[in-house]
């Protein structure tokens, strides 16, 4: 279903897509990017759960994989040497410090405190920071600039509004567990409709993954010849 809305003679052209066709797209959006079908799968965890608790989750993931293009795994994984997360690059892939930091959940419901430095999107960092509570059965924290948001393993709660959350990059990013008790948790309607030309950069994507119709690639099987980031 496509829906038209606009303010004077502005419009965009929305979709009205389910949280199951929200996930695959972007699992397979992001395996046409280049990551490996286990970072693709996270990314398609990652937008389902924006999208169920009211934020642009396709959006996001479309952001980082545009973030992503053009630089390999290790430039925007986070060092093994450092103390604070960085990238050699410029900036961290929140999809891929997401997916360390369920990696180490264990470690910061014990009391480590995971701090990252430059980050891209942070915002992607939440469904894993989300997953990680519910792992673990503890409440974690995750903060940047004037944004807190709490997780317990059922609910959250966030201080800071949708233009803070989404912010394009932060300098610094904590993760920790929390002493706090959650009395009230934050209530969002539900993400119901996509921006068409979002969700049709996604599907150009998507379609990396699928192999030429010609007899080289019916020979070499389908998905030959695609070249992952790292």
């Amino acid at each position: 279903v496509e829906r038209s809305r606009g303010l004077g003679d502005v419009y965009k052209r929305q979709m009205s897509c389910s949280l199951y066709e929200i996930e695959v797209m972007c699992k397979r959006a992001a395996r046409g990017a280049g990551l490996h079908w286990g970072y693709a799968e996270e990314a398609g965890k990652a937008a389902r759960w924006l999208a169920v608790n009211g934020f642009p989750g396709p959006e996001m993931i479309l952001e980082v994989l545009t973030f992503n293009e053009g630089h390999k795994f290790e430039a925007i994984a986070p060092m093994p040497t450092s103390v604070v997360w960085h990238a050699s690059s410029e900036l961290l892939c929140p999809l891929i410090s997401g997916v360390a930091i369920c990696d180490r959940a264990a470690e910061v419901a014990a009391g480590v405190v995971i701090k990252l430095g430059p980050t891209a999107h942070p915002l992607l960092l939440v469904p894993f920071v989300a997953a990680a509570a519910k792992y673990t059965d503890e409440v974690l924290e995750l903060s940047w600039n004037e944004v807190e948001i709490t997780l317990a393993p059922t609910h959250f709660s966030s201080i800071g509004g949708i233009t803070k959350l989404s912010v394009e990059r932060v300098e610094a990013v904590c993760c920790q567990r929390s002493s706090k008790t959650l009395k009230s948790a934050t209530k969002r309607e539900p993400m119901q409709d996509v921006d068409e030309d979002i969700w049709n950069k996604l599907n150009i994507l998507a379609h990396r993954t699928f192999a030429p119709a010609s007899e080289a690639s019916r020979l070499a099987g389908a998905g030959a010849g695609l070249s992952d980031i790292n």
